[in-house]
């Protein structure tokens, strides 16, 4: 059997997935040793991975190791009004060729993760941060409100060209989205943590 070339990307692929799965931690220690035998890898690269999703903001730096975000009602509701102010910024920039229409269904996400304002800009890389933050609360908010925004969203992008009145329409269901998850984070973190074992 080969050497494993890229442990750090198993690791951090691996990591994320654990979070989206477990839903939010609420401050639970990361332990490095623990992961890095459960993921088959060395524990260098599952602490350079846990550095890595720390720098996101994912989870937090603590003194002797890593942990789990620690969210409450308010901190949620401020990272749902984040990622609306960006989506909506991102949106205002954002070229809608055909092929960006067809990647935007993503299972337990967010339909505008693919959509770019441009290649690798700041606004994509910040609001690709706050929602890798949210993850780990998707299938807490589809079981407190349901897809009709998602699905009304995906809708709107399949069916727009350029026109600016269809941009309209998307931006306003956008914010639309964000809102209510914001009004709503009390519920959502309640439901997450319902459904998460610490």
């Amino acid at each position: 059997m080969g050497r494993d070339r890229d442990p750090f990307d198993r690791a951090l692929i691996a990591l994320r997935a654990r979070l989206v799965r477990t839903g939010p931690l609420q401050g639970a220690p990361l332990l490095v040793t623990p992961l890095a035998a459960e993921l088959g890898v060395s524990p260098t690269p599952v602490r350079e991975a846990l550095a890595w999703l720390a720098g996101e903001g994912v989870i937090a730096r603590r003194a002797g190791g890593y942990a789990a975000q620690i969210h409450d009602r308010e901190s949620l509701a401020r990272l749902y009004a984040l990622a609306g102010l960006l989506a909506d910024a991102v949106l205002a920039e954002a070229p809608l060729p055909s092929d960006a229409r067809a990647r935007l269904v993503i299972p337990l996400g967010d339909p505008l993760a693919e959509l770019s304002a441009e290649p690798a800009s700041i606004l994509d890389a910040v609001l690709a941060r706050i929602q890798a933050q949210l993850a780990p609360f998707r299938v807490a908010e589809d079981a407190v409100l349901s897809d009709a925004d998602r699905v009304a969203i995906t809708t709107t992008v399949a069916r727009m060209g350029t026109r600016d009145e269809a941009r309209r329409a998307l931006r306003a269901q956008v914010r639309r989205y964000y809102r209510r998850r914001q009004r709503h984070a009390g519920e959502i973190l309640g439901r997450s943590l319902g459904l998460t074992s610490i």
